[in-house]
């Protein structure tokens, strides 16, 4: 921590040492690290010093949150690009981040085997016809490749 020394200080500034603990234990988001820290009770300036602090050191990430956030989700669930996207604009991580966490977790093959289980858990090749199935699935955020490939099978 000696490198976060400011102002001839001994160490980092509190909320700086809280938000490096919390940094530590686990991956964490701006949006999210500084709610934590709200709630200990520091102040917005120094939430926004801790937070620029961290993210001018890349030890804060929102992009690399998010794909190591839709890594871990797709392997548990079936969710579609659009959900993905859904759900980390719901936790606070920006369009831009969460756009660029998508394209970089959901390679083609990765995307292909996620439409397999999406289009399975909800029953779409089973109960409608293919154009109709190929339109809701483009709609859930599947790319045209994805389902080309899905729909050559």
């Amino acid at each position: 921590m000696e490198g976060f020394c400011t102002d001839g200080q001994a160490g980092p500034p509190p909320a700086l040492r809280d938000a490096l603990r919390l940094v530590a234990r686990a991956e964490q988001f701006s949006l999210g690290l500084s709610l934590k820290l709200q709630k200990k009770g520091y102040s917005r300036d120094e939430i926004r010093s801790a937070v620029d602090t961290l993210v001018k050191t890349g030890m804060l990430d929102d992009q690399r949150y998010a794909r190591l956030w839709v890594t871990s989700r797709i392997k548990r669930r079936a969710d579609s690009p659009r959900e993905l996207l859904c759900s980390l604009r719901g936790k606070g991580i920006g369009h831009g981040a969460a756009v660029a966490a998508l394209k970089e977790a959901l390679s083609a093959e990765v995307q292909l085997a996620l439409l397999r289980r999406f289009a399975k858990k909800k029953g779409i090749c089973d109960t409608v016809n293919g154009s109709a199935a190929r339109e809701k699935l483009c709609f859930d955020g599947f790319s045209a490749e994805a389902l080309d490939r899905f729909f050559d099978e």
